[in-house]
């Protein structure tokens, strides 16, 4: 990977213990914290409308869609509650030096209707943050191990506000065989958003990028963070940035990774603003200590009114963070895929391949998503 420093911001609140944690863990290429849990509270709440970070509109109500009691019935979870651990200090995180006021920053373009195929982010994925700890980058590996585990898509890091897009080597390598096998490429990036613009133009460079042989992405997502992790997050940056980014989608889709919207998120995150400019929401739903069934049928429920959903689900151990210990089960990410199938998603993918058990790729291995 070309960048020397790589970050991915994982959506977290508070630890089922009640600890208060820190929204965001950096991710970088000599540390390895995972993402933090989230810890979500089930409601009949929905959405509502917000126009900046901080705002509180009351939700309207609106069902959620509800967990399937089909084969893949609740799971206990082992691990929890995480034993209690001494709160640490929040890490220094990176962000642009110059921050483009907002009234200084173009209109949001008008809506374009919705991509119709969606079978890019259909499915079961495996999100990609660094390829070389990824069967050691080994391209062939990677498209072997995705077909053993009938993956549909793959969602590869690419670029971010610090780097610029850096992804065009891996690409050139892995796409042109993920497309041989049948695999969809979509990539991901992290915009900071301190200059909208200037990240809608180098997402626009990654989605504009062909290999020699005139294969291209086959969409799009970015990684919408809070000021946890260094994001100047408003539902104008937000909305500027996807907006000036989608033409250049071409009718791939473009999603918006986005934190789940639990009772909290739900009230101050712009998802509102971000959804005319998106195709699908990706909502990052690491369920901790709450059964993952219930926590991907809330998402599912609260976001597909707004747009239509694919969820994130988690694959890593969260004990460094003074969370849950232990990586998943088999039968958990089974549970995900399968509430996740039947309530209705585009698709379900999980953070992330490194970090991936023997158990949990059985699992995958297993569930044949229909």
């Amino acid at each position: 990977m070309a960048a020397a420093i790589v970050t991915f911001g994982v959506a977290a609140v508070v630890a089922s213990t009640g600890a208060v944690k820190s929204n965001h863990l950096a991710r970088t290429t000599t540390a390895s914290p995972r993402p933090a849990e989230a810890t979500v509270t089930v409601s009949t709440t929905t959405i509502a409308p917000t126009t900046t970070t901080t705002a509180t509109p009351p939700p309207p109500t609106a069902p959620p869609t509800t967990a399937s009691q089909g084969p893949y019935g609740p799971v206990a979870l082992a691990g929890c509650p995480p034993p209690p651990h001494p709160p640490r200090p929040a890490p220094p995180r990176w962000h642009p030096d110059v921050l483009v006021p907002e009234s200084s920053l173009p209109d949001p373009p008008p809506p374009a209707p919705r991509a119709r195929d969606l079978r890019p982010v259909g499915g079961k994925g495996m999100w990609i943050w660094m390829p070389e700890r990824t069967e050691g980058g080994d391209v062939t590996a990677i498209v072997r191990r995705a077909e053993q585990a009938h993956l549909t898509e793959l969602w590869v890091r690419i670029g971010d506000s610090r780097n610029g897009f850096y992804g065009s080597s891996f690409l050139n390598a892995l796409v042109p065989v993920a497309h041989k096998h049948g695999l969809a490429v979509i990539g991901w990036g992290f915009p900071y958003l301190y200059d909208p613009a200037g990240d809608a133009q180098w997402t626009a460079a990654s989605m504009d990028w062909r290999s020699p042989g005139g294969d291209g992405l086959d969409g799009f997502s970015g990684d919408i963070e809070t000021g946890s992790e260094g994001t100047a997050l408003s539902a104008r940056r937000a909305a500027v940035y996807l907006g000036l980014s989608r033409p250049h989608a071409a009718g791939r889709p473009l999603v918006a990774t986005v934190f789940p919207p639990n009772d909290h998120w739900a009230n101050v995150y712009p998802y509102s603003a971000m959804a005319p400019y998106v195709d699908t929401f990706a909502a990052m739903v690491y369920w901790g200590c709450r059964e993952p069934g219930e926590a991907a049928a809330e998402a599912i429920g609260r976001l597909r009114p707004l747009a239509p959903v694919h969820v994130i689900g988690q694959a890593y151990d969260m004990a460094p963070e003074g969370g849950r210990i232990g990586a998943p089960a088999g039968p958990e990410i089974s549970r995900f895929l399968d509430v996740a199938r039947r309530g209705g998603a585009a698709g379900a993918s999980f953070w992330d391949w490194q970090e991936m058990t023997a158990d949990e790729w059985a699992s995958m291995i297993a569930y044949r998503w229909r």
